[in-house]
C-alpha cells in the first residue's frame, strides 16, 4: 500500500532526490516559522519519486488541514480527501497523519524553485501557489 503524503514520502526516500532535479545540500539556513508559513500557507506542495506523485494542499495559515489533492475533489474513482493536518513551526514543518505517524522536518530554500524537506533523508519538493494539480 502506498504512504499518502510528500512529508511520509520522504521516509521511503533513504537520501535519494527526485528523478530530475539535483539534489539539495540540506544544509544552510532553515526556513523560520514565519517565513514557512508564508510559503506554505494556502498552497500546494508537489513532489514525484519515480512513478509516484504527491501534491498535498496546505490549507489555512501557519496551520491546518493537508489536503492530498489526488485527481481532485470532484473525481469519482480518486477524489481529494483530507489526510493530515500540518503546521509551521520554530524547528521546522509539523505533519501529523494520524494512524499514518508524525513527522517534523527542517526545510530549506535550494534557491532554484525547490525547497528541501530533511529529517535523516531528503527531498526537494516545488511549491504550486492555491489548490490544484502540479505541473
Amino acid at each position: 500500500m502506498k504512504i499518502s503524503g510528500v512529508m511520509a514520502g520522504v521516509l521511503l526516500l533513504g537520501g535519494v532526490g527526485l528523478a530530475g532535479q539535483a539534489a539539495a545540500a540540506c544544509s544552510g539556513t532553515a526556513l523560520d516559522v514565519t517565513q514557512l508559513s508564508a510559503k506554505f500557507s494556502g498552497n500546494t506542495v508537489c513532489a514525484q519519486r519515480a512513478g509516484d506523485r504527491w501534491q498535498e494542499y496546505h490549507q489555512g495559515t501557519g496551520s491546518g488541514d493537508l489536503i492530498d489533492w489526488k485527481m481532485g475533489p470532484g473525481h469519482a474513482v480518486d477524489p481529494s480527501k483530507q489526510v493530515g493536518t500540518w503546521s509551521a513551526t520554530n524547528t521546522g514543518m509539523a505533519y501529523d497523519y494520524g494512524s499514518g505517524g508524525q513527522y517534523t522536518y527542517q526545510v530549506f530554500d535550494n534557491n532554484d524553485g525547490t525547497y528541501s524537506f530533511c529529517n535523516g533523508a531528503e527531498m526537494a519538493v516545488t511549491v504550486r501557489s492555491g489548490q490544484g494539480a502540479c505541473p
